[in-house]
């Protein structure tokens, strides 16, 4: 049977960077949140292999591809006798922060558990996941949730309510190492310890006393970012912030009449996305395309 599944993109609502680990990662603490905006995957069982084509999108296709990997760490574990073909449809932008690869190659891991029947505990892919990417196990989760260590200790947050979430993309892509690896020079590790904003209220009032750590670097080497954070606080934002190392940048307004115009007021060739954020009832609900 053939199924088309949603891979959905994430924010970063709050990222903290607490010091480097002897691993060579960094200690983070962060809160994931699931928006509307995806990628699409279509798979196919067939007899044997892994194939990847890529209909949409300038994603890197074979095996370079997290999707890819996925499918074939999957079926190395679970189903050496079986094979699928991927069609990925790209829509989330690369090295925009907003965590495209790594949901692509959640989708792919949860699509063929539906498929196979296997392996029974949904959690028993962490294991895989976390080997693909620090991201990939909270696509497997999904909503909002507490990301700390590397970002792959997860522990589920009450879901916030739905809201309208705009996401604005500069036209350039930014490399995740080069701005963890500039965070010694801008003196940003180490920071004295905190407790996480969110409140367990669940509404959005903890919002503005979160933070992303990785901004200053980011508008620092990437003024184009800075551009973009200026014009949509002139434009009325009560929040922006950077998803990830961006180059994405999310605004949440209260009037959504004070975007209009707001394209005109961006750098050329930035993209808007107007979406929302979601539940995880709500991703459980739209992520097989029907």
């Amino acid at each position: 049977m053939i199924t088309t599944y949603r891979s959905f993109a994430k924010i970063n609502l709050h990222l903290r960077v607490l010091g480097r680990r002897p691993d060579g990662y960094h200690e983070l603490e962060t809160i994931f949140q699931t928006v509307a905006f995806a990628d699409l995957i279509t798979l196919e069982p067939t007899k044997g292999g892994v194939v990847l084509e890529v209909g949409e999108g300038n994603a890197p296709d074979g095996e370079a591809n997290l999707a890819h990997r996925a499918a074939t760490g999957f079926l190395g574990r679970w189903a050496r006798d079986r094979g699928v073909r991927i069609v990925l449809q790209k829509h989330i932008p690369m090295g925009g922060g907003l965590g495209g690869g790594s949901s692509n190659a959640a989708a792919v891991l949860l699509g063929l558990r539906e498929m196979l029947g296997v392996p029974e505990d949904r959690q028993a892919m962490a294991g895989l996941a976390r080997e693909l990417g620090a991201d990939v196990p909270y696509f497997l989760l999904g909503g909002t949730a507490l990301g700390t260590g590397r970002g792959d200790d997860l522990e589920p947050l009450p879901d916030l309510p739905e809201r309208e979430v705009w996401l604005v993309t500069p036209p350039l892509g930014i490399p995740t190492g080069e701005i963890f690896g500039g965070l010694q020079a801008e003196e940003v590790l180490n920071p004295p310890p905190s407790a996480s904003p969110f409140s367990a209220n669940t509404d959005w009032q903890w919002l503005g006393a979160g933070r992303n750590d990785l901004e200053a670097v980011v508008m620092q080497r990437y003024p184009l970012v800075r551009d973009v954070y200026n014009a949509l606080v002139e434009a009325g934002a009560t929040v922006v912030r950077l998803s990830g190392t961006g180059a994405t940048l999310f605004a949440f307004f209260r009037d959504s009449t004070a975007t209009f115009g707001l394209a005109t007021k961006l750098p050329q060739g930035s993209r808007v996305v107007h979406t929302r954020t979601l539940t995880r009832s709500s991703l459980d609900r739209l992520r097989v395309v029907q």
